[in-house]
């Protein structure tokens, strides 16, 4: 038995125990909802709840996909929650800042969609928009975010890993950068080896099929760590949910491994 074989996130929990760990996060941000927000307050934290909230529905649909074993979908949508909680986790290090880099991301896209629909004749953004976006450049690539939010949250706390180049590194939010969202591209990318589940093509004759949906998948656990993480930044942002009870329903998932 390995170092990490006993350690909480080196060990794979059951389906039952992911989808109860799920529920359970999604219960205690739901039962501060409504929250409502005034001009004196700082605008991420608005945003801020309405992205957690953002997160909530795409682990909740993973656990809709998880009923019915489709681990590949999974995947693609555990890439987009990992998205989701790195722009989050990145933007709440220093909100006046990022958030205007948030924006002028939003602006260049914006532009890049508009410059494209020019083609076929579709007009996205009118003159005062198009003025906003001149200067709008792209953010910095998610793992470099990654890497800043371990830099950042690893130091200040509990939860986070600081960054690591050995073997503990692949579970700070910089490894799950290749262990998930470059995993993740190859089935959102459909290349020849998210093709795997589908087909037998190493005999002859060569066999196209329904993928087996009792395949064990790791993916479906990762979904519980991630947004346990953006959920203790919250409370750092917000005031709310109760760091210690984000920590105890993670935890409470390793209790019963596959």
């Amino acid at each position: 038995m390995s170092e990490h074989s006993v350690e909480l996130g080196w060990t794979q929990p059951s389906n039952v125990a992911v989808a109860k760990a799920s529920h359970d996060l999604i219960a205690l941000v739901e039962s501060h909802l409504p929250q409502r927000f005034y001009p004196s307050e700082h605008p991420w934290q608005m945003f801020g709840a309405a992205v957690i909230m953002r997160m909530a529905d795409t682990v909740e649909s993973m656990m809709a996909l998880m009923s019915t074993g489709l681990a590949m979908d999974g995947l693609i949508l555990l890439r987009a929650l990992y998205e989701q909680v790195i722009r989050y986790l990145w933007i709440s290090i220093d909100p006046d800042k990022h958030m205007d880099a948030w924006g002028s991301n939003a602006r260049w896209q914006l532009h890049k969609l508009h410059q494209d629909a020019l083609k076929f004749d579709q007009i996205v953004m009118d003159a005062d928009e198009l003025a906003a976006a001149a200067d709008a450049k792209p953010l910095p690539g998610l793992a470099d975010l990654a890497l800043a939010v371990d830099e950042h949250w690893g130091k200040k706390i509990i939860g986070f890993r600081a960054p690591a180049t050995q073997r503990q590194g692949i579970l700070t939010m910089r490894g799950l950068y290749t262990m998930v969202y470059r995993t993740g591209s190859q089935a959102a990318h459909v290349q020849p080896e998210s093709l795997a589940p589908y087909g037998e093509f190493d005999r002859s004759p060569r066999v196209i099929r329904r993928s087996n949906n009792d395949d064990p998948s790791i993916w479906w656990g990762l979904a519980v760590p991630l947004y346990a993480h953006a959920l203790i930044v919250c409370n750092d942002q917000l005031n709310w949910p109760a760091p210690e009870r984000v920590r105890a329903i993670n935890d409470s998932m390793y209790a019963h491994p596959a």
